[in-house]
């Protein structure tokens, strides 16, 4: 299994820094309360976020304290930044929740420009915050709330990261094209530096890349990480010329690289890029870039089979963590690092203290995950339906408009039907399967299709027959159907016959492959032991898997769900709340 660390929290820091350099320089250019000083204030607010936050910070208390209430709206803005900065998100979105609905509750300032750009970049500041701790559905509530509030310049933009988010690549990449080709440079205003708006542009290119990168890890496609190098390199090109830029640039190249290595495979050149760090100190003036290289130096460890360098840097993430706060799925790759190398060293308590906090913590992302894909699923819907609804408002009568309603309803009442049917079904299928675990005889496996004995069967002779049978169940008591190398070939010589005997017996006295009565084997083997042992559903799919003799969960969870109509995880769960 490849760990590969997301780059993409860094670029949503600078990003959020540039978007606010510019869209600031549109909103004070409209701020006719802001006065001169006012506005050199913040321009110094704005470079002190970058360079000394602390002293950012003490400048915007004291904006906040002006005559002028523009003036005191943008010193709390800049002072939730700080937060932002320091990753106090409590604090941060507190501040700018309060100062959304401070201005929205006011006509007459939700109707003004410049009111209108600050709660933009409110907003624009809590997507991010949002996206940054796994909050999806907390940040597509957001983007629906105030699509109609504020300037629609960056919904393309915002829509297609969460789909990336959720794993929705294609539309996703589309959509962070869409808003490349639509997104203008801004007029600079006075003291406003050129860089920042490249940047901006910078940025988008990168984010692109990521997805790319992301959609190869999916669908394997060399085509899709080409592309992504291709976007990486085009990114570099824009800010390689900037100085004050070019060291985090190359820096910011190096990680896409060493990411790149890593998803070939090749885990030595990977390391190599991520060691390049020490040559660019600016990093370190940003603990969540320094994470990323702790994450990626630790995952080329581990597959370099140095377990004691993996786990220093596995640590370092995690330790830093605690402050950032930042990306839920890079602190599982984590865990799961340190359990898999603790694992190698024969550490066997540290190994299972981290696959525990793994499994908690897969269990909290598909939770966020599953509410985040059905809102955005929801939330695509009604945008295309608002849109068609204008059209029919312009063209139809009211009876053609009553109509799609009822069509419309028809169709909700409809996916709702489909959606409990399919709830109850997989319940039903969990209760059959417990009830059977309760029968004395061995479970047969839920889809068997009994098959008449052909007539054919007596081809083989009776006695070579009771021979394979007594020898099957012999192995089947032993439990040797959990070993990996129960092949056709190994039972049939176990069983002192030959391979077309054996086929022939499981094919015609059985009615069913060799594979499928592997299958069925292991497939009932968990479900009693998942069922009888509470400790066995602590495990993780992937030691489930080796358990019963398959190398990767993915074959396990397919082969489950082939036998028993449901996955892995549904089944624990409901054995879970069947015990409480």
């Amino acid at each position: 299994m490849n760990f590969l660390p997301s780059t993409s929290f860094v670029c949503s820091l600078h990003r959020a820094f540039l978007i606010l350099f510019i869209c600031s320089s549109t909103l004070l250019g409209n701020a006719q309360e802001l006065t001169e000083e006012e506005n050199k204030q913040t321009r110094r607010i704005q470079e002190l976020l970058v360079t000394a936050p602390e002293k950012a910070k003490e400048e915007a208390s004291k904006l906040s304290q002006s005559a002028s209430p523009f003036a005191r709206y943008c010193g709390q803005y800049y002072t939730a930044n700080y937060y932002y900065v320091k990753s106090n998100y409590d604090e941060s979105k507190k501040i700018l929740t309060a100062l959304l609905k401070e201005i929205d509750s006011n006509p007459a300032l939700s109707k003004q420009k410049n009111y209108q750009d600050l709660m933009g970049m409110c907003v624009n500041k809590l997507f991010y915050l949002y996206k940054n701790v796994g909050a999806y559905n907390q940040a597509l509530i957001l983007m629906t709330t105030y699509k109609d509030k504020i300037p629609n310049d960056r919904y393309d933009q915002q829509l297609g990261i969460l789909k990336i988010a959720m794993g929705e690549y294609e539309e996703g990449i589309v959509l962070l094209k869409s808003d490349l080709r639509t997104f203008k440079h801004i007029d600079l205003g006075v003291a406003e530096r050129k860089e920042m708006n490249n940047k901006l542009f910078a940025d988008r290119y990168n984010e692109i890349g990521e997805a790319y990168q992301k959609y190869f890890v999916g669908s394997r496609q060399t085509k899709h990480l080409d592309s992504a190098n291709v976007y990486f390199q085009k990114a570099a090109n824009i800010m390689l010329d900037e100085p004050s830029q070019a060291d985090f640039t190359r820096a910011l190249l190096n990680m896409h690289q060493a990411k790149s290595a890593a998803l070939k495979g090749d885990y030595q050149t990977a390391l190599r890029f991520y060691q390049r760090r020490n040559a660019y100190p600016e990093i370190n003036k940003n603990l969540r870039t320094v994470q990323i290289f702790d994450l990626g130096m630790a995952d080329c460890y581990f597959h370099l089979k140095q377990p004691d360098s993996a786990i220093y840097y596995a640590k370092a993430f995690v330790r830093n963590y605690q402050q950032t706060k930042v990306s839920k799925e890079n602190l599982l790759l984590a865990y799961s690092l340190l359990s898999k190398n603790y694992s190698e060293k024969k550490n066997t308590e540290q190994a299972y203290n981290y696959a525990q906090k793994s499994l908690a913590l897969i269990e909290e992302l598909d939770r966020i995950k599953s509410k985040s894909v059905d809102f955005l699923h929801n939330y695509t819907i009604s945008t295309i339906r608002k849109e068609a609804d204008s059209i029919l408002n312009r063209q139809f009568t009211f009876v053609g408009i009553m109509i799609g309603l009822v069509l419309a309803l028809g169709i909700v009442f409809w996916m709702f039907y489909r959606y409990s049917k399919k709830q109850k079904d997989k319940h039903k299928r969990f209760l059959s399967i417990i009830q059977r675990l309760k029968e004395p005889k061995p479970i047969e496996p839920i889809n068997t299709i009994s098959i008449p004995e052909d007539s054919s069967t007596k081809m083989m002779d009776d006695e070579l027959i009771h021979k394979i049978k007594t020898g099957l169940e012999k192995l089947e008591r032993s439990e040797t159907f959990l070993k990996s190398e129960f092949k056709l070939a190994f039972v049939a010589k176990k069983l002192n016959t030959n391979t077309a005997y054996l086929s022939q017996y499981l094919n015609q006295v059985l009615g069913k492959s060799f594979s499928d009565y592997t299958q069925e084997l292991r497939i009932n083997f968990v479900l009693r032991k998942l069922s009888n042992s509470p400790q066995f559903r602590n495990f993780t799919l992937q030691a489930i898997a080796e358990e019963v003799g398959y190398k990767d969960a993915t074959t396990f969870v397919k082969v489950f769900k082939k036998h028993t109509g449901l996955s892995p995880n549904y089944y624990i769960e409901h054995l879970q709340e069947k015990d409480l």
